[in-house]
């Protein structure tokens, strides 16, 4: 008998419902099983793993390291989507373990064990141990899941999902990450103050805030509250430790902006919600020449006090795309401009950033999304989406490498309905951030329109993970599901409805949440309070044509069908164009064969609306 004690990584896969498989057809479930074992035995010999044993419908493998192990996994799930029925859950565990004769044992391999019966079908669950060797791979991205206590495990063990940078999750029981359980990376940059002796450089203060928001967010392994959350407290005297914990978050940045002439003093402070300690605090007295260097320092200073260091890669990213500084001010009046809806003002300064630096990047971006914004939601022609792949097209000229050209280029390109180069442009955007929200959502809503629904589910996710506060994605999920008929709909409509629920704390009079949630909230059993919702988002924006959409749904659902297409017909007159977007949209099934319902479709393909 020999036996040696080694560290090695432990890999254990399993088959889904093998069993039932079995019981129903023995047939088939053989050729699953032989199936499994040649995909295992070509890819276990191609990473140099030692394949152990069957367990059951398993397979146990050691490998030398945790790359090999993890990257064999990738491969042995991607090879199993070509079989039907074919599903696996995977565990991975790093640990010390006994070879003994043929055979291992040990801690490393019931953890192992106890992990993957937590995975999803089609995932790939790992321990921390696991996730902290692959952390820096860039073809690599990881999500936090939970910590569980496993049984005959003394400490609770921290899991994660891993999945290459190419691909999303596409299990159909899709794991909805816990605020609570991600608090421990979190942050939210609250808009710094102006201390300016003049009101109008709040825009200044607000961009500040906002670049450092759009850095940390690109970064892996660390929740940033997007800037639509953090931005609600803006103007409110609350104590930052409450604000964190509406926001469930552990870390705060707040500061101050004071800008005369080329002068400007920028202080900060990261602040630990649970004691209001200070765990960093800067202070920058420069020209304003310096303003890219500052932002730089900022980001980089909170990043390392919450991640404990940077990557190579990681400071890539925090480093700014520099231009003249009378051009980045601009650029962020545009911005600032943008967000107001205030488009007119918002394209001369985007105009007047480019008549000083006709090689910014990001301002051609951002006059592609006024144009892109212009015909979607305020009724404009072709002609704005000619304008807008212009300016998209400029901006990748110019800068190759920039997720957000990628992304407002596949905006444009899927509203042109050229929806294969656009999934082409989304994924780029993917590739080179795989953090950008925007490319997650942006391309679930296409997928949907044009009738890809498991597609857009896959999308909507990973759009709620990386912006784990979202409603909008997890409750557009939930309607993709229920057009599946997927078992698992309404839990997380649920989750969604809670999401709904925080983001309506932080600010009531959210137009979104208010209309998206109702229409929802009505489905799950809340009807009174759900019509109440929708009233007073009707009240309070009866000219947003969004809200007018939403509240049609939720009549329509409700068998109030002359209010709903009453609602519907004026939200195509401001500007609600997406005749798809309705052609696939369950809430409107009960108007399919209503005469009115019928012509309306009928004026809008005519584009008479």
């Amino acid at each position: 008998m020999t036996q040696s004690r080694q560290l090695a990584a432990i890999m254990l896969t399993d088959i889904v419902g093998y069993t039932a498989l079995m019981g129903s057809n023995e047939e088939n479930a053989f050729r699953i099983l032989n199936a499994n074992r040649q995909i295992h035995q070509s890819i276990i010999d191609k990473f140099d793993g030692l394949w152990i044993k069957e367990l059951g419908d398993g397979v146990l493998v050691s490998f030398h390291n945790v790359s090999d192990a993890v990257q064999a996994a990738l491969e042995i799930q991607n090879e199993c989507k070509a079989v039907k029925d074919l599903t696996l859950r995977i565990g991975i565990h790093l640990g010390e373990v006994v070879f003994e004769n043929n055979d291992i044992f040990g801690d490393g391999v019931n953890i192992a064990a106890r992990i993957q019966a937590c995975s999803h079908p089609g995932s790939i669950f790992i321990s921390e141990a696991v996730h902290d060797n692959i952390v820096n791979k860039p073809h690599i991205r990881t999500r936090f899941v939970r910590q569980e206590p496993l049984k005959n495990v003394k400490a609770p063990v921290r899991i994660y999902e891993v999945f290459s940078s190419a691909s999303d999750p596409t299990s159909s029981a899709i794991d909805i990450p816990s605020h609570a359980e991600e608090a421990g990376k979190s942050i939210a940059v609250l808009p710094f103050s102006n201390m300016s002796s003049d009101p109008d450089q709040e825009y200044f203060c607000d961009g500040i805030a906002e670049e450092i928001i759009d850095t940390l967010a690109q970064l892996n392994n660390l929740r940033v509250i997007a800037r639509t959350s953090a931005f609600s407290f803006k103007g409110k005297n609350i104590d930052v430790r409450e604000i964190g914990k509406t926001l469930d978050v552990a870390t705060l940045l707040e500061g101050s902006v004071r800008k005369s002439g080329s002068r400007l003093r920028i202080t900060t402070k990261l602040v630990n919600v649970a004691d209001g300690s200070h765990l960093w605090t800067g202070r920058y007295d420069r020209e304003f020449s310096d303003v890219f260097a500052i932002q730089e320092d900022i980001a980089t200073k909170v990043a390392t006090e919450l991640k404990g260091f940077l990557t190579s890669n990681e400071k890539e990213v925090i480093r700014p795309v520099r231009t003249d500084v009378e051009a980045y001010d601009y650029y962020l009046k545009g911005r600032h401009l943008f967000h107001e809806l205030n488009l007119p003002e918002s394209e001369k300064m985007y105009k007047k950033a480019i008549s000083v630096d006709p090689t910014y990047a990001p301002a051609y971006a951002g006059l592609s999304k006024i144009h892109t914004h212009k015909f979607e939601w305020l009724g404009g022609d072709a002609s704005e989406l000619s304008i807008a792949t212009t300016y998209s097209q400029k901006a990748l000229a110019l800068s190759p490498e920039m997720a957000m050209g990628h992304s407002a280029y596949g905006y444009v390109l899927s509203l042109s309905k050229r929806f294969e180069e656009a999934e082409a442009a989304f994924q780029k955007a993917i590739e080179l951030d795989p953090n950008l929200f925007d490319a997650y959502y942006l391309c679930g809503r296409m997928f949907f329109a044009c009738g890809e629904i498991k597609k857009s589910v896959e999308k909507f996710h990973q759009a709620s993970i990386v912006r784990p506060e979202d409603f909008q994605s997890l409750l557009l999920m939930t309607q993709s599901l229920k057009i599946l008929g997927d078992p698992h709909t309404d839990e997380y409509l649920k989750e969604g409805l809670n999401r709904v629920r925080r983001q309506l704390v932080i600010n009531p009079n959210d137009r979104r949440a208010l209309s998206l949630g109702a229409a929802w909230l009505a489905e799950y059993g809340g009807r009174e309070e759900a019509f109440e919702w929708m009233q007073k988002a009707l009240n309070l924006y009866p000219e947003d044509a969004t809200t007018l959409f939403n509240g049609a749904c939720l009549y329509a659902q409700h068998d109030e069908k002359q209010k709903a297409i009453q609602l519907l017909e004026v939200a195509l007159e401001k500007g609600f164009g997406h005749k798809e977007w309705i052609e696939q949209d369950p809430d409107y099934d009960p108007l399919r064969n209503e005469p009115q319902f019928i012509a309306l479709m009928e004026r809008l393909s005519r584009n008479e609306l």
